[in-house]
């Protein structure tokens, strides 16, 4: 654009490569024993056996369920809030695919003991106007909330549009039995 070559950047240097890929993929820092361990490895396979270590280790699952949660605004007091951090945990230590999570969260039914994913529907009451909105802003990156009063000066998003995507919800109901208590979703 107007006659500016974008340059892509020199590789980083192994040491800031080893602490930047420490510090995101597991949280902490490396040990003066794994930098070692980093420098003996040959120099033409640091990189990726790093890469391959460090999203197999114990704390890697950990690490990233915190973002998550945060990302998909996970509560531990909602009603399946506790369940479903442990399944998007369990997810991440088992290498589910971001799309198949994104899936099972949006279209889950039932309690949350027995699938844990409907959390994230109850989290919102399974309020469809609620999850309309949230869907939008968690998994586009979107902030559609606005459109349900009225389409946007700015922006595409029309009340059409929000009201068609609540109606993906429309049927999911926040159901407690009176005799057990026990919160679920069911469509109806």
């Amino acid at each position: 654009a107007n006659g500016v070559t974008l340059q892509p950047m020199p590789p980083v240097e192994d040491l800031a490569l080893l602490r930047r890929l420490y510090v995101d993929l597991i949280g902490r820092i490396p040990s003066g024993e794994e930098i070692q361990e980093y420098q003996a490895w040959p120099a033409s396979e640091r990189r990726e056996r790093l890469t391959e270590k460090l999203l197999n280790h114990e704390r890697f699952a950990d690490r990233w369920t915190t973002f998550f949660a945060d990302m998909l605004r996970l509560r531990s007091n909602a009603t399946g809030g506790t369940t479903l951090i442990a399944y998007v945990h369990q997810s991440l230590a088992n290498d589910m695919a971001y799309d198949e999570l994104c899936r099972r969260l949006i279209s889950a039914n039932g309690k949350a003991d027995y699938t844990p994913e409907v959390g994230f529907i109850l989290g919102d009451d399974a309020d469809p106007l609620q999850l309309a909105a949230v869907t939008s802003q968690v998994f586009m990156g979107v902030r559609m909330s606005c459109a349900q009063c009225h389409d946007h000066p700015f922006d595409v998003w029309t009340r059409q549009d929000f009201y068609g995507l609540a109606a993906f919800f429309g049927k999911t109901r926040r159901v407690e039995s009176r005799l057990t208590k026990v919160i679920y979703t069911t469509e109806s």
